[in-house]
C-alpha cells in the first residue's frame, strides 16, 4: 500500500454493526435478571444456624446482587458500544460530505 488509496469505510458498516450488537446487550441484561435475580437473596436460614450466625447469607446475598449488577451493566456497555458506532458512522457521513464540498469547489475554482 502506498498511502495514496486513502481510508474507505464501507456504506452501513458502522450501522450494520450496531443493529448486530444491540440484540446482545439486551440478553446479557436478560440472562442476568433470568439465571440471578431468583438466587440472589436468601433467608436467614439457608446455610443453617452457622450461616444465620456468621452472616453468610448475607454475604452470599450481596455478592449475587453485585454479581447481577455487574452483568446488567456489561449488557449496557453492549448498548453503549452499539450507540458509538452509529455516532462513528454520523461523523464519517459529515466528513466525507465536507470533503465532497471542498473537492466540487476547488473544482468549480480550477475550471
Amino acid at each position: 500500500m502506498d498511502g495514496t488509496g486513502g481510508f474507505h469505510v464501507g456504506e452501513d458498516a458502522y450501522g450494520s454493526y450496531a443493529r448486530a450488537i444491540d440484540p446482545l446487550g439486551d440478553e446479557v441484561r436478560g440472562a442476568a435478571g433470568k439465571h440471578l435475580a431468583p438466587h440472589s437473596s436468601i433467608g436467614g436460614d439457608g446455610f443453617g444456624e452457622v450461616g444465620d450466625e456468621s452472616g453468610l447469607h448475607e454475604a452470599y446475598s450481596s455478592r449475587m446482587r453485585g454479581l447481577q449488577e455487574r452483568i446488567q451493566q456489561a449488557g449496557g456497555n453492549w448498548h453503549g458500544m452499539a450507540d458509538a458506532s452509529r455516532r462513528t458512522e454520523g461523523n464519517y457521513a459529515a466528513v466525507e460530505d465536507d470533503h465532497k464540498r471542498v473537492l466540487k469547489t476547488l473544482g468549480q475554482d480550477l475550471a
